[in-house]
């Protein structure tokens, strides 16, 4: 698939309601292109504060426009169909959907002249869908990318502009990989910006031969079960560090949340919990397991 938009200054309107939106932004406002005027950003969407406490990652992009002088606005309208009639007006070439937690209306697609651009951090096709950064880490995988494609009305199923390869390292936790992907999205966003400008946009139909779906997580899907092996426990709390809800157990009817597994010594009898650490017995064997914000051991 070839797009382009054209000759002249390149319009983009920006959406996001994430930290990976925003820093895929910096990278917009910091490219040549930007710089030299090759493009122009007229309209910035970004998602009502409102949303803040229910949304791993939020972050609004209300500083950002300010920032750079930009037309501004807040919504809770997550297919954006009530701000169609604002965007039109912005006459936007392309427009840059990332970071943002619904599916934009077929109507929010149709509008601008060369495509919408969103970015997602698995190799896609594999990955589809919901917490991308927690399943990477529960389902092992020993690398990754962000992936960035066309939207289309099916999610993260648009032909892929380009990917960005991240190795999964030895004991690499969401929080770790979260601000790794962030920086990741900087750079996408510096390049796309040039690519966009330059009308030397190119994208691959996925194989849908390969594609994968991952569910949406609940944090009722971090309890930590005594079914689960050890090494499945610990990529469970791993994978649920930085932004993300924590894993949990609970002790005397109370929920208490995990941020480390440690392993436990052969022998010494029966489990015992201090202040510090819980001795856990899992399918396999036996851990501890560190509690968030515990005391440490004096």
């Amino acid at each position: 698939m070839d797009d382009q938009a054209g000759g002249g200054q390149v319009p983009l309107v920006l959406v996001t309601g994430h930290t990976f939106g925003v820093r895929a932004f910096e990278g917009v406002f910091s490219s040549r292109a930007f710089l030299d005027g090759r493009i122009q950003v007229p309209l910035m969407i970004g998602l009502d504060d409102s949303h803040a406490a229910g949304t791993v990652g939020y972050t609004s992009l209300g500083r950002l426009a300010a920032e750079q002088g930009v037309r501004y606005i807040s919504t809770s309208d997550g297919r954006l169909g009530s701000l169609a009639g604002q965007i039109r007006a912005a006459r936007p070439a392309y427009i840059l959907v990332i970071g943002w937690s619904h599916l934009v209306g077929d109507d929010i697609l149709a509008i601008p002249s060369a495509g919408c651009i969103g970015m997602h951090p698995t190799m896609l096709p594999t990955g589809r869908g919901q917490a991308p950064i927690p399943w990477t880490i529960i389902k092992d995988h020993k690398k990754t990318a962000l992936s960035v494609f066309f939207l289309v009305a099916a999610a993260d199923a648009g032909p892929i502009i380009a990917q960005y390869e991240l190795a999964v390292r030895n004991g690499e936790n969401s929080a770790s990989l979260f601000y790794r992907v962030a920086h990741t999205h900087f750079t996408a966003g510096l390049e796309l910006a040039e690519c966009l400008a330059a009308g030397s946009i190119s994208a691959r139909v996925q194989d849908e031969a390969i594609a994968t779906r991952w569910p949406k997580r609940r944090p009722k899907d971090g309890e930590i079960l005594d079914t689960m092996t050890c090494r499945e426990i610990s990529l469970l709390v791993r994978a649920l560090l930085g932004p993300y809800p924590r894993a949990f157990v609970w002790r005397a009817g109370a929920k208490v949340e995990i941020r480390g597994v440690e392993a436990a010594p052969d022998g010494g009898g029966a489990a015992t919990d201090d202040e510090r650490r819980i001795r856990f017995r899992c399918r396999d064997g036996e851990v501890y397991l560190v509690a968030d914000n515990a005391p440490a051991a004096t």
